[in-house]
């Protein structure tokens, strides 16, 4: 007998869940409820050698104007009138300048203007040795949108962001693999953005469920709606 298993079903997947309030309310608790349910799911997750170091946590939210207005150094516009994103960089100085010099050409060049740039706060010390070794620098950025809005917009983001990933190449150095808390194979090019857009905000890396919201204490702040 050959049962019920049938080998053309088998499909690998990732754990996935959805918070969300049924009349819109933006709220903090809607993120700690991500959260939470996110680290309910920590079986789904896989661990190496080092269990402090997993295979990738993530979460996506509305972008929180409210949060970012307080958070970024500079003025920004109207919700909905700017794109921004978080990034991982190598962490070698020069290179961090170099990404951000280069990304600064490609988004003039699709007819957009950088305002400026933001250190992510960040925790190494809920990190394992493996994910802290190869912590890449974590940088958002903020693009000003106009005149642009709307889908318009998020095509043009679309486009920023792959030619930001593809066309952006810095030199690694052997002992400094430029970022594996990244979760990106495209790290070796030297910038890679988890999100770029006008409506949604990613926070994400090579992290274990419960790590997430302690290695990026933004997602602590009760400012932070979605």
């Amino acid at each position: 007998m050959t049962g019920l298993y049938q080998a053309q079903f088998e499909r690998d997947s990732c754990g996935v869940n959805f918070v969300a309030d049924l009349k819109g309310r933006r709220s903090h608790e809607i993120v700690s409820l991500g959260i939470s349910a996110l680290c309910s799911m920590e079986h789904r997750g896989a661990t190496g050698v080092d269990p402090q170091t997993g295979d990738g946590a993530g979460i996506l939210l509305q972008v929180p104007d409210r949060f970012l207005r307080t958070a970024a150094p500079f003025p920004l516009p109207d919700e909905g009138g700017y794109v921004t994103g978080i990034a991982f960089f190598p962490r070698r100085e020069d290179q961090i300048e170099a990404g951000m010099s280069a990304a600064e050409r490609i988004v003039a060049d699709e007819g957009l203007s950088v305002l400026g740039w933001r250190e992510v706060p960040v925790d190494p010390s809920v990190l394992g040795k493996a994910s802290r070794r190869t912590m890449p620098a974590v940088l958002q950025i903020f693009i000003d949108g106009s005149p642009h809005r709307g889908m318009d917009l998020e095509r043009r983001a679309y486009v920023v962001r792959k030619r930001i990933e593809r066309e952006i190449d810095l030199e690694q150095d052997d002992d400094l693999p430029g970022g594996a808390i990244g979760g990106a194979s495209v790290m070796h090019k030297g910038v890679y953005f988890s999100s770029l857009s006008s409506r949604t905000l990613v926070y994400k890396g090579m992290l274990t469920t419960p790590q997430l919201a302690d290695f990026y204490p933004d997602l602590h702040d009760d400012r932070l709606q979605s």
